[in-house]
């Protein structure tokens, strides 16, 4: 009886399945796109098919020596692993997509053509060190080489890192915009000739002497672990040190260190001083969880500062573990507190990186949100309540389980996250809070099911009676989360480069740019930055009958407020005052935000003054003196928040601003007026005449839910008041 030997086609089964997951891939969200994150996750597939295959060819033959005649005579099945998965991608972006795919291309041959590379020398260096294990030392590799981006996180500040595998890993916090860098080509490069070198090498020792062989695995290995090493002095990583030869300066306290850049006046780094105390001193009270020792608050000068250090241009970041924080300075304002709690909730972190149990988002963002109990300058239960009845839904349930906080728009999973464990801390007190932050049993610590408590939740919110405004609702809700977005990567590249030719006055470039954004994406962005061109430009007529014929497509999303008082601008530069001022009073009646209201009173009064053509056109000097001219009879109040605005953009002396406030009748000016001047004055460490304004701003609120945050103001400039002039 003749036995058949069972013949197993490997490199058909790997181009199946590599082929199976190229078509699936073009169903999900990001990974359908021919972009980063294709080539990211085919970096991977590609890296572990190369080597496998590389492996089964070299056991198949049984000898290390005949490599070269396996890529000759088996090159074909390399070229179709290696290039399906594209060919895939353009097709089904041809057939089914809108979004340019050359930056794909290129980050197809940046990021998986090294890894497929890559891949194919480990799988021989695998097979080379032992025949019988081959496959499991490989495996053991990509593991090892898996795990390094995770070391990296732990061990440095950062949150970028440079990979052997995937090329680059850009963050743990989403930014749209990735660009191919000369870094990360020299990178790629470096790996590709570090990794020829080995190939070559293990055909200079060969097979047959155990010694030689032992002596190259051990300095391969130490080989790796010296680029490690070494990664934050290439430029590949970024150490404490990197950090601390950027951010020179330092102030330094018996519980914090603050490091920046020299950028920051005295007077900058007295009131940031002065915060850290102060909410140290208000989460320790919230918290009831004790000052950690040894903070270090790292501040860079701007977002792209931090971009290139440490690896998020658009979020700032705590890492309770290390007990560090990174801001940049321009949102310090609104994030301190935030990211400041993250760290006092170390304490009772219960991961390796001292957060909320379970690696649960929803518990690790909600508590600092219930603790700052502040978004966007308005109480969280007032916008938890404003999402709920203006149709923005949540479960609760859902929110805290599993991944669940980054499937809708972040703003709503940040509130109603917030807004839940504030509900939590004011029902059953802070000592529960913080030991379901441990360990997420609401039914231990609560004795109810999430479900019940959700029900709570639900009849307290309904018992505030807040007014419910549904278009500032969509202003902050309507918004798609980023797995719908159109090209977010191409899109974000694009505006930026769009911007960029804008900001350098080439205004017909950047209308081409922006046009050619604009019709693949329906972006927003692109849409303004075309009108901005054409205003420019002087092409005020294609600019309002644009607007005129696209803003409905926006009706009901974050962009819509904008697209009005644009719209309404369009008609201004088109001498259509009627018009103009028709829109402007609607978005007045609508009241998104306060500011919109403001820009939008501003407006109609500059119609009725015959100055709007003139603060249209004006640069932010022009824009200045006209908003002055129109306070010298009274006080316009709704004016005054902008001239607080234009005039730190002009970078004006205090004393410019003060002498102009000083001439005017402050008797009627409203709360948030009163707000905008006490948070300007406290800037500038005015602080007794700061304290004068938020008691004004508290005295005269109406709105019950911008009270909590009128008196948050007005506690911290009186403490800021006693403590600098006790």
């Amino acid at each position: 009886m003749n036995k058949q030997k069972t013949y197993i086609n490997t490199p058909n089964i790997l181009l199946l399945i590599v082929l199976i997951l190229a078509v699936f891939a073009q169903t999900l969200p990001l990974i359908q796109v021919l972009n980063f994150e294709f080539s990211f996750v085919f970096s991977i597939i590609l890296f572990l098919a190369s080597g496998i295959l590389t492996i089964h060819y070299l056991r198949k033959f049984k000898s290390f020596g005949v490599l070269p005649a396996i890529i000759r005579i088996k090159y074909k099945s390399y070229l179709l692993l290696l290039f399906f998965p594209l060919l895939i991608s353009i097709l089904s972006n041809l057939m089914f997509q809108i979004c340019p795919f050359c930056d794909g291309i290129l980050y197809y041959f940046i990021i998986v053509l090294p890894a497929f590379y890559i891949g194919f020398v480990l799988g021989a260096f695998a097979f080379w060190s032992n025949k019988q294990f081959a496959y499991i030392i490989f495996v053991l590799i990509f593991c090892l080489f898996a795990f390094i981006p995770l070391l990296e996180f732990y061990i440095y500040p950062q949150v970028y890192f440079y990979n052997i595998i995937v090329g680059i890993i850009p963050g743990t916090i989403y930014d749209e915009e990735i660009l191919i860098s000369g870094k990360l080509i020299l990178f790629r490069l470096s790996q590709i000739l570090l990794l020829t070198i080995l190939l070559f090498t293990m055909f200079k020792v060969g097979t047959v002497i155990k010694k030689n062989r032992i002596l190259l695995m051990l300095s391969t290995f130490l080989g790796a672990i010296l680029f490690f090493l070494l990664k934050p002095f290439l430029g590949f990583s970024t150490s404490e040190n990197n950090l601390y030869n950027n951010l020179t300066m330092s102030v330094l306290s018996t519980t914090f260190e603050i490091r920046y850049t020299d950028n920051l006046t005295q007077k900058n780094i007295q009131l940031l001083g002065l915060e850290h105390f102060y909410y140290m001193s208000e989460i320790e009270n919230k918290t009831k969880l004790s000052t950690p020792k040894n903070l270090i608050s790292f501040i860079f000068r701007d977002a792209n500062q931090k971009g290139a250090l440490f690896g998020s241009k658009a979020a700032n970041v705590a890492k309770p573990w290390m007990n560090q924080i990174f801001l940049d300075y321009n949102s310090t304002e609104n994030t301190l507190e935030h990211e400041l709690t993250h760290i006092y909730a170390a304490q009772i972190g219960s991961t390796p990186f001292k957060i909320a149990g379970g690696f649960n988002m929803a518990m690790l963002e909600g508590y600092a949100m219930a603790i700052e109990d502040n978004y966007s300058g308005y109480d969280i239960h007032y916008m938890a309540l404003l999402a709920k009845e203006s149709g923005y839904n949540f479960n609760i349930p859902e929110l805290f389980s599993k991944f669940n906080f980054f499937g809708q728009t972040s703003s709503l999973s940040y509130i109603t996250a917030g807004s839940f464990i504030k509900f939590l801390i004011e029902r059953y007190g802070i000592d529960k809070v913080n030991l379901v932050y441990q360990d997420l049993d609401f039914v231990k610590n609560f004795d109810k099911q999430i479900e019940v408590l959700e029900s709570d939740y639900m009849e307290f919110l309904q018992a505030l009676n807040y007014p419910i405004n549904k278009h500032r609702a969509n202003l902050f809700f309507g918004r798609n989360p980023i797995t719908k977005k159109v090209c977010p990567r191409t899109v974000a590249n694009d505006l930026s480069f769009a911007w960029k030719i804008y900001n350098e006055q080439n205004y017909y470039t950047a209308k081409v740019s922006f046009t050619k954004i604009y019709n693949y994406s329906n972006s927003y962005s692109a849409l303004l930055g075309l009108v901005y061109s054409n205003s420019k430009l002087e092409f005020y007529a294609e600019s309002l009958k644009l607007l005129a014929n696209k803003i409905s497509e926006f009706e009901g999303t974050s962009s819509y407020y904008s697209a009005l008082l644009n719209l309404s601008d369009q008609y201004a530069y088109n001498q259509k005052f009627s018009e103009a001022d028709s829109v402007y009073k609607l978005l007045q009646e609508y009241e998104p935000t306060l500011r919109y209201k403001n820009l939008a009173e501003i407006r109609t009064e500059l119609i009725a003054k015959n100055l709007i053509f003139e603060y249209l056109q004006g640069s932010d000097f022009d824009k200045y003196v006209i908003l002055k001219s129109i306070n010298t009879d009274k006080l316009f109040d709704s004016s005054i928040p902008v001239l607080i605005e234009l005039s730190e953009r002009l970078d004006e002396n205090i004393d410019g601003i003060l002498s102009f406030l000083t001439g005017l009748n402050l008797e009627n000016v409203s709360s948030n007026t009163a707000f905008e001047i006490s948070k300007y004055l406290m800037k500038n460490n005015h602080y007794r005449e700061s304290l004068k304004f938020a008691e004004i701003a508290v005295e005269k609120c109406v709105q019950k839910y911008e009270l909590p945050i009128y008196k948050s103001h007005q506690k911290k400039v009186e403490w800021l008041s006693n403590t600098v002039f006790k």
